[in-house]
C-alpha cells in the first residue's frame, strides 16, 4: 500500500495539470474568435482607385456611430452621406474622396475627424471573348487593374486548335462614342519580347476566327 501512494498522487496532479490545459486553451480559442468577430468588412484598394457608378464603399467616421455608412454610388455619381448631404464621388480615387469627406465635416460639424474610406464591391467592368476560343463569353476586368489579351484570352482556355491567333480582331468603342477595329497578332505578342502586350478597355469585343484550310 505504501508504495501505490506516490503512483496515486503523481496520477492525480497529472489529471489536474491536463485539465487546467483544457480550460486555458478554451478561453484562448474564445477570446480569439471574438477578436476575429470585431474585424472590418471591406476591400483594400490603393488609394488611386477610381471611384465608378454603382461602386458601394463604406464609410466610417472614427467615434461617430451614427455617421458611418454603407452606400451604393447613384447613377449621377453621388452618395447621400448625414448632415452633409449628396456628395459627388464618382471619377475620384479613393484618396480623392477621403479628403473631400473629411473636409465636408470638418468645416461645419465635427473637430478633426478620422475618417475611413472602403470599397465594399466594385461596379462590374466586362468586355466578351467570342470565337474560336474553348470557353467564349463574358470575362470580368479586374477592379483595380488592367487586364491584358494575354490575361484574357488564358481565362477563356486559350485559343483552339482551329482559331487564328495571328489575326485576332477586337471591336472598341472610344470615349467619343466612335467605333473602331484593331487587328492583333497574337502570336507576335507572345513570341517576340519585343511587341508589348495589349492593354483591354471596358467593353471590348474580341473576335478569334477560324484558320483558313
Amino acid at each position: 500500500m505504501k508504495h501505490l501512494l506516490p503512483s496515486l498522487v503523481l496520477y492525480l496532479l497529472f489529471c489536474i495539470a491536463a485539465l487546467s490545459g483544457q480550460d486555458a486553451g478554451a478561453g484562448g480559442a474564445d477570446s480569439s474568435s471574438s477578436s476575429s468577430g470585431g474585424a472590418a468588412v471591406g476591400m483594400v484598394v490603393g488609394s488611386n482607385y477610381v471611384l465608378k457608378v454603382s461602386d458601394v464603399i463604406e464609410l466610417d467616421v472614427y467615434q461617430e456611430r451614427d455617421l458611418n455608412k454603407s452606400v451604393r454610388i447613384e447613377g449621377d455619381g453621388t452618395v447621400s452621406l448625414a448632415l452633409v448631404g449628396k456628395v459627388k464621388l464618382a471619377g475620384m480615387t479613393v484618396g480623392e474622396g477621403k479628403s473631400l469627406i473629411t473636409d465636408l465635416y470638418n468645416r461645419d460639424y465635427l473637430v478633426d475627424p478620422q475618417i475611413s474610406l472602403l470599397v465594399v464591391s466594385f461596379s462590374p467592368k466586362v468586355l466578351h471573348i467570342l470565337g474560336s476560343v474553348r470557353s467564349p463569353g463574358v470575362v470580368n476586368i479586374p477592379p483595380d487593374r488592367d487586364l491584358t489579351l494575354t490575361e484574357a484570352l488564358s481565362m477563356v482556355g486559350g485559343v483552339t486548335r482551329m482559331g487564328n491567333p495571328r489575326a485576332i480582331k477586337i471591336k472598341r468603342v472610344d470615349q467619343d462614342g466612335r467605333t473602331r477595329q484593331m487587328e492583333v497578332n497574337f502570336s507576335k505578342v507572345v513570341q517576340d519580347p519585343d511587341v508589348t502586350d495589349l492593354v483591354l478597355n471596358e467593353g471590348d469585343t474580341i473576335w478569334v476566327p477560324e484558320r483558313i484550310i
